[in-house]
C-alpha cells in the first residue's frame, strides 16, 4: 500500500518516550520506550517494517502544544495503529544506543 496523506497515522515522539506519563502522551508500556525518542529513530523503525513516511519537524503534540518535535506520518499498511506502535517500539529500544 502506497503512503496516502488522508489514511497515514501520525507517530509522535511522545509516545514513545519513557519520561512521561500516560497522561502525558506516552501510549506504550516503558519496556517499549526510550528516553527522548527522535524523529530519525521512529522513521527508521518505518523503514524496517517497509512503510512509507514523511517527516514533518514543525509540527506540535496537541498535549504539548509549547515544544513542537515533530511527527513522522506513516502509510496505514495491514496493520492497525496499535500493532505499528508496538513494532516501532520494540526497533526502538533494540537500536537505542
Amino acid at each position: 500500500m502506497a503512503y496516502d496523506e488522508d489514511t497515514a497515522i501520525t507517530l509522535w515522539p511522545e509516545y514513545f518516550d519513557s519520561k512521561r506519563t500516560r497522561a502525558q502522551g506516552r501510549k506504550l508500556p516503558k519496556e517499549l520506550c526510550v528516553e527522548r525518542p527522535s524523529l530519525d529513530m521512529i522513521a527508521k523503525g518505518a523503514v524496517l517494517l517497509d512503510l512509507e513516511f514523511e517527516i514533518y519537524e514543525d509540527k506540535a503534540y496537541p498535549g504539548n502544544w509549547a515544544a513542537k518535535n515533530g511527527c513522522v506520518r506513516v502509510e496505514k499498511g495491514k496493520m492497525k495503529k496499535t500493532q505499528i506502535l508496538a513494532e516501532v517500539g520494540k526497533i526502538l529500544v533494540q537500536n537505542q544506543a
